[in-house]
């Protein structure tokens, strides 16, 4: 009985010790459908008891080199880089190679979890954003990518 206490400790202890690897994923032939998107009120007024809401639309043409990690089994995060002083929303629909999601700016989120089978990823997206009208004082730049974790 002790003998197999001591095995499960050692799983237990070996099994934390194994975490997975974080890259950044090489995402230079993705393309964007524009370089400037327009936000618009969603309300033709907005007012101090209304929606303040503006909202935006683009597509993305995602090509993500994961020739590095073929075969292996993977898990990729879409990340938005933090904006100034407003938390802009982002949600996105996909053609079903990734994941449909949300996120903030500032966060992560799982978009991709099995076997990488390609060198390259290709999916486009059509990218939702929605921030309070009131907080955005000017353009500000849209920044996100992608990271992959595997297993050692």
């Amino acid at each position: 009985m002790k003998r197999l206490l001591v095995l499960a400790l050692l799983a237990a202890l070996f099994w934390s010790t194994v975490q997975a690897a974080t890259y950044r994923v090489d995402d230079t032939g993705t393309v964007v459908s524009q370089p400037v998107t327009p936000m618009k009120w969603r309300q033709l007024a907005p007012s101090r008891g209304g929606d303040n809401t503006v909202e935006g639309q683009l597509n993305v043409a995602l090509r993500l080199n994961l020739a590095n990690w073929l075969n292996r089994p993977a898990r990729i995060y879409m990340l938005l880089a933090p904006t100034e002083g407003e938390q802009l929303q982002a949600t996105w629909r996909t053609q079903g190679r990734l994941l449909p999601g949300a996120l903030r700016s500032g966060g992560r989120t799982l978009v991709y979890d099995g076997l990488v089978r390609d060198a390259f990823l290709t999916e486009t997206i059509q990218l939702n954003l929605v921030a309070d009208g009131r907080l955005l004082t000017r353009a500000q730049s849209l920044q996100f990518y992608f990271e992959i974790e595997v297993s050692p």
